[in-house]
């Protein structure tokens, strides 16, 4: 039974990520595949042009966005988004989920923190999102940081905010302490150990 549910813990993992590449490389070519087919005779069309044009087209917008006149477009397109009910919520939520992960990657000191639960005496895993809260100065807090807790197995979690002085920063990268979290501390390295700061 032991090796039956060994090789299964390999081949379900493996399965469902390589589905998931599937149905990307396929939706990616048929999108943009029947795009090509516009501009392109079919005879002239290969099997793949649609996906590598999805990500040229993607790569250009990344490149367009450094102009000042893109951003000021991309600007006004987010603040009729922002007018409009329900397509707001949507269009915020999505683009504050991609934000968020990238911006987590783009920082690698002092985000992943370990915070005191003295209720339980244990602690819980959470990354530092935020230090500049002025705006919030009626916070009855000593030096307030807003740290998120990334929910096990789910795309959720909570932010909140929390006193500095119960914080503990650990030397673990984003990308680690994220799958150590979101796989309820199954994912864990043995060859990077978390270590305070």
């Amino acid at each position: 039974m032991k090796i039956f549910l060994n090789g299964l813990s390999l081949i379900l993992p493996t399965a469902l990520v390589l589905y998931v590449l599937v149905w990307v490389l396929k939706t990616t070519e048929r999108i943009f595949g029947n795009l090509i087919l516009y501009l392109l005779p079919q005879e002239y069309y290969i099997t793949g042009l649609g996906f590598v044009t999805g990500i040229a087209i993607v790569f250009f917008v990344g490149l367009l966005l450094k102009l000042w006149i893109v951003q000021k477009i991309r600007d006004s397109f987010e603040s009729l988004i922002d007018k409009t009910p329900l397509v707001n919520t949507l269009y915020g939520a999505v683009k504050d989920f991609f934000n968020f992960f990238s911006n987590l990657k783009s920082k690698e000191n002092d985000i992943v923190v370990l915070v005191d639960t003295h209720w339980m005496d244990s602690k819980i895993m959470g990354f530092i999102t935020s230090e500049d809260l002025k705006r919030f100065d009626f916070l009855d807090m000593e030096e307030p940081v807003v740290v998120y807790f990334q929910l096990s197995y789910q795309i959720g979690g909570y932010s909140l905010f929390i006193p500095k002085k119960n914080i503990t920063p650990i030397n673990m990268k984003t990308e680690e302490a994220l799958g150590f979290i979101i796989t309820a501390g199954i994912s864990s390295s043995k060859n990077n150990k978390a270590e305070q700061i």
